[in-house]
């Protein structure tokens, strides 16, 4: 079986549900998600936390970002260099972008931060803690080079593949999920 092509057939289902649920996404249903990720997070003043500019219906966290700011946090969002490897970069709601690679808006200030907490845009995820993002790669070739912060992905509680995700090596699992009804948690430290 070619991965390649499960992985394409997977991404097609899941971008097409998200959509769906993008504009079925509630008021209600975004403050639970904002809840469950301010519940499962230690956000406060000395953290920094990194997010991304949300592009398509990837889920909004831009008040995630706001929100943890006012918690005396600093906030960064993704610059993606040349070499296609993401260096995190301070910004706040307000502060001017650029527009980077793949037209992805990113910060235009180049003060450079490593977080402690970086959230994970996804299409579809299992629970191991896989994604599938859009293909490109991008955040498993960066999420390596930050082995000490925390790896949180947004999603869309019915993101979820119930069946394992096909895995390749390069393959970066997260820490956990953050939804509007759950919050899956991967890694060994937190099950207690």
């Amino acid at each position: 079986m070619n991965l390649n092509i499960t992985k394409q057939s997977i991404r097609k289902k899941y971008l097409e549900k998200r959509d769906m649920l993008h504009k079925n996404f509630s008021e209600e249903l975004k403050k639970n998600l904002i809840n469950n990720f301010l519940n499962h997070t230690e956000i406060s003043s000395g953290r920094i936390v990194a997010g991304y500019y949300p592009i398509g219906s990837e889920i909004d966290c831009l008040e995630i970002l706001k929100l943890s700011h006012e918690k005396g946090a600093t906030t960064a969002i993704p610059y993606i260099k040349e070499d296609k490897i993401i260096e995190f970069r301070k910004w706040r709601n307000g502060d001017p972008l650029i527009e980077g690679m793949f037209n992805i808006p990113a910060p235009k200030e180049d003060k450079i931060v490593i977080p402690d907490i970086i959230i994970v845009p996804l299409v579809a995820f299992d629970d191991t803690g896989i994604r599938i993002g859009f293909g490109s790669g991008i955040y498993d070739r960066s999420l390596p080079f930050f082995s000490d912060s925390k790896k949180i992905g947004l999603a869309f509680f019915d993101q979820l593949n119930k069946k394992w995700l096909p895995k390749e090596e390069f393959d970066y699992p997260l820490d956990a999920v953050i939804t509007e009804k759950k919050v899956f948690i991967f890694d060994k430290e937190d099950e207690n």
